[in-house]
């Protein structure tokens, strides 16, 4: 069997083949008449209509024959197709072409074969075949017949093709009208040569006409409706398409409605024929309405224009720019130029320079991270960073952006808004300054509805108010709030939701633990603000009172102690017969506490309390005493006076009064308060005294004065020598009479120094000699005790004289170093020392005894004091010394004071005033 070679036309005839649209298709009535007409005629066993594809032979009619096709390997029309004559195989078996052929040698058992071919566009798509199960030769006339069918069958081809195109094209104008009427589009043919031109009715509706209303119609009436502005435009374009310029006339003018105003059109045509000699001819065209678009074009151009008019206004600078490395500029608004120094064309597709290149170095790796997780989170950005301008300053700016998108989430640009700021950071920078000044927290506190809380803004001082720094707070305020005391946690959130409810002003004081555990009371006040999302901001002030706070219950307290004091006071007032009273000299008014009435002998609701009624009960005898320590009061402000007072029943009664004014910068009422005491039984207790006293001088000094004399004539061995043990007992006979004679001693100084009747001879002395004479003086009283004395005076004491009685500071340092003497260790020093210490000179006497007793330090200058009662009796003593002592320093202007230690012993010290001399 030989396989059908391919034609060498065999693209083309495959193209003519696809364009004839045959293949596959459903069978015809004008082909199938055909083919049982030739099989008819020419009395065949089988006709087909062959069309030879690619790899196969399809039969668009078939008579006798079941299969539409067959490979083309084995088809007999493969062969036909390469001749442009018939076919003819007589006897199939014959033929070594054929005889093994599966279509001979199997069904349909083909033994004769003739095949025209089917011709379309000069190539040979397929054939018109006759196939017979017996040998057979065609006569001429016969052979002519298969011709002729054949060329039926290609004009059935031609003809049906014709109706395809025709049909095509008649779809296709419905479709063209469809949408001429769907997009309302006017039509227009012009005879350019004649002037004959074509208008549809949407043209005339266009302009507010019915066609009819327009006729007759040439091209003088679309010139007589376009506007005569645009007419030049109009010739120009045209003659470039006219010209072969442009494939196309297009153009946008304005045409006169009927109704008198003027609408956007826009004409485009093209030259479709010309004359012989090359001019144009017919020319077809459209002619749209588009006024909404112009309208719409030109409100955007108004729009663009006050957008530019806009931002040209705006003190920041907007822009757009790609989602890029580099951050490519689209548009960037000219208010970059006076910030950076650099035009924004520089900017503008970064043709000279990117915007980040004038970012400052340290910004941009935050400014990067802070954009692209904003891009992240799809969510806008605020930044503040540097800008270098071209003049190397620093300028701050804040940055607000957002990236637009498309459809699928990609980022499309990013767009923003850059303001200079810098003023502004200056003014803060001043603020913060200002506000690390203040001793509080000046911060901004904001509360969303869903209870989350934060501090926008909070000064450094946060960390001493809250121990948290501003950034601990910024986005969540539990770290602060974690600081407050457990019992005022409470009330602080029910204050701050009251503030919030009713937006009035916040004011609270609570508790905060400090790092170390310790308490701080917090002040603090806000004003609220709502804000557009729902939440509240308060700007506000903290501060420690923790002072204040501390000093508030303290005098809380001491109010209370002060309540059970006036109690107190009242009661033992009462028991002590002191009575209160309180004047206004500015008003007169007098109040008398009830024990006032009671020392008066008057009953409280029988008189009203005045100050003539007390004087008039003054004693005659003390009148004149009791002016003039009124007279002097006025000058001191003190009134403290002893006088007699004759009560209402006759009676003769001691008082004292005591008295003064209250400060005059808080006395402006000029108050004075005061006290009234009963003292009758004191007093008659004092001259029981002073006869005592009396009594013990002349009684008593005198013949101890004697008996010590005899002793001491006793002891010097002059009238009879002693035996050791009548030596002994005579020693402590002796050493008891001088302890009595030194007691009764003290007892009259301090009685004198009470009385004020001592008298003081002071003179201006250098204390060298004297503090040389004290320790001669004393080391002959040591009675055998083993103790050294040393005297340490600064260079400095020379040179200084003071004004004291030497007597009494001799009676002074004689009783100090007795005691120190006494209370030292065997082998003991006592040290007597002087030194210039700012306006006075200290005189001290130290020993290295045992030091003052804890308990004995609070009593230690009052009369008849003593450390422990075994110790007094084995060291001796009256315990009248020390408060002899204080009596005659403070007589002299003086003080007294001790330090003491159990490693170091006791250190006494005077303090005497050195004179200014003028």
């Amino acid at each position: 069997m030989q396989i059908p070679s391919k034609p060498d036309n065999e693209v083309k005839r495959l193209e003519a083949l696809h364009l004839i649209q045959m293949l596959d298709t459903p069978s015809e009535p004008r082909f199938d008449r055909l083919t049982r007409l030739a099989q008819f005629s020419l009395k065949s066993d089988i006709v087909l209509i062959s069309l030879v594809d690619e790899d196969r032979q399809w039969f668009k009619s078939r008579q006798g024959l079941a299969v539409c096709q067959t490979d083309r390997d084995i088809s007999f029309c493969g062969h036909a197709i390469l001749s442009d004559n018939i076919l003819e195989i007589s006897d199939t078996l014959q033929d070594e072409r054929f005889a093994d052929n599966p279509l001979v040698v199997g069904e349909p058992s083909i033994r004769f074969y003739a095949g025209v071919p089917l011709k379309y566009d000069g190539q040979a798509v397929g054939t018109l075949c006759f196939l017979g199960r017996q040998p057979r030769v065609l006569s001429v006339e016969e052979r002519e017949i298969a011709f002729e069918f054949a060329r039926a069958v290609e004009q059935e081809i031609e003809d049906r093709l014709q109706e395809y195109v025709h049909d095509k094209l008649l779809i296709s104008e419905q479709m063209y009208r469809s949408v001429l009427d769907g997009t309302r589009i006017g039509t227009w043919q012009w005879n350019i040569q004649t002037g004959e031109t074509i208008f549809n009715e949407r043209w005339a509706n266009i302009i507010g006409y019915q066609l009819d209303e327009l006729k007759p119609i040439s091209i003088e009436t679309w010139l007589s409706f376009a506007h005569q502005d645009d007419l030049a435009e109009s010739g120009r374009l045209l003659e470039e398409h006219f010209n072969g310029l442009s494939a196309f006339y297009d153009h946008k003018c304005r045409m006169k409605h009927k109704n008198g105003h003027y609408v956007w059109v826009h004409d485009r045509g093209q030259v479709v024929s010309w004359t012989e000699d090359g001019k144009p001819l017919m020319m077809y065209g459209t002619h749209a309405d588009i006024s909404e678009q112009m309208n719409a074009e030109m409100s955007l151009l108004e729009s663009r224009d006050q957008f530019r008019t806009l931002v040209a206004n705006i003190p920041g600078i907007t822009y757009r720019c790609k989602a890029d490395e580099s951050w490519t500029m689209l548009f960037m608004s000219g208010h970059i130029d006076p910030l950076s120094g650099y035009p924004s064309s520089d900017f503008i597709g970064n043709a000279v320079r990117t915007y980040s290149s004038v970012i400052h170095p340290e910004d941009r790796a935050r400014l990067e991270h802070s954009i692209e997780v904003a891009l992240n989170d799809k969510s806008s950005w605020l930044l503040h960073y540097r800008i270098i301008h071209a003049d190397g300053s620093i300028r701050w700016v804040e940055e607000r952006g957002a990236a637009e998108y498309n459809d699928v989430g990609q980022v499309l640009y990013l767009n923003g808004f850059i303001l200079d700021v810098s003023n502004e950071k200056k003014l803060q920078e001043r603020l913060i300054k200002l506000t690390q000044q203040l001793p509080g927290m000046v911060y901004q506190f904001q509360l969303w509805p869903n209870g989350h809380s934060a501090f926008p803004y909070a000064s450094v001082a946060i960390k001493s108010i809250y121990g948290v720094t501003p950034d601990d707070v910024i986005d969540d305020a539990s770290a602060a709030f974690s600081r407050i005391h457990a019992d005022d946690l409470d009330a602080i959130i029910q204050s701050i939701e009251v503030s919030r409810e009713h937006q009035t002003v916040w004011q609270d004081e609570y508790r905060v633990h400090r790092e170390d555990q310790s308490i701080m009371w917090l002040s603090g006040n806000a004003t609220p603000e709502k804000m557009p999302d729902g939440s509240t901001l308060w700007h506000g002030y903290i501060q420690d009172i923790t002072q204040t706070k501390e000093y508030y219950l303290t005098l809380e307290k001491l109010n209370q102690q002060l309540k059970v004091a006036q109690q107190s006071l009242d009661l033992a007032s009462e028991q002590a017969q002191i009575g209160y009273w309180k004047i206004s000299l500015k008003h007169g008014s007098l109040w008398w506490s009830p024990i006032i009435y009671q020392i008066l002998g008057f009953n409280s609701e029988d008189i009203q309390p005045s100050l003539s009624l007390f004087k008039s009960m003054i004693h005659p005898d003390d009148v004149k005493k009791v002016e003039q320590g009124q007279e002097q009061a006025r000058e001191s402000g003190i009134y403290n006076m002893v006088h007699r007072i004759i009560r209402s029943d006759g009676e003769i009664r001691w008082v004292h009064e005591l008295s003064q004014f209250v400060p005059e910068e808080k006395n402006p009422e000029l108050i004075m308060v005061g006290s009234v005491q009963d003292i009758t039984e004191r007093m008659r207790l004092q001259k029981m005294k002073e006869a005592f006293i009396a009594t013990v001088s002349h009684e008593l000094r005198t013949p101890l004065t004697s008996i010590s004399g005899a002793l001491n004539l006793l002891q010097s061995g002059e009238l009879a020598s002693l035996s050791e043990k009548s030596a002994k007992l005579l020693n402590i006979a002796s050493n008891n009479c001088n302890q009595l004679i030194h007691l009764i001693s003290d007892l009259l100084d301090i009685e004198k120094l009470v009385a004020g009747k001592m008298s003081f001879e002071m003179r201006e002395t250098n204390i060298r000699s004297v503090l040389q004479r004290s320790i001669h003086d004393h080391q002959l009283y040591l009675g055998g005790k083993s103790v050294r004395f040393a005297l340490n005076i600064a260079e400095c004491i020379d040179e200084i004289s003071i004004l004291i009685d030497e007597h009494r500071l001799m009676q002074i340092l004689a009783n100090l170093l007795s005691n120190a003497v006494k209370y030292s260790p065997n082998e003991g020093m006592v040290t007597l020392s002087a030194q210039k210490i700012a306006d006075y000179i200290e005189l001290s006497v130290e020993d290295e005894g045992e030091g003052v007793p804890e308990e004995f330090r609070s009593r230690i200058f009052q009369r008849f004091s003593q450390a422990d009662t075994s110790t007094s009796k084995m060291k001796g003593g009256t315990g009248l010394g020390l408060a002899l002592c204080k009596e005659l320093v403070e007589a002299m202007g003086g003080t007294i004071g001790y330090t003491s230690n159990k490693t170091s012993g006791a250190r006494f010290y005077l303090h005497l005033p050195i004179p200014v001399t003028s």
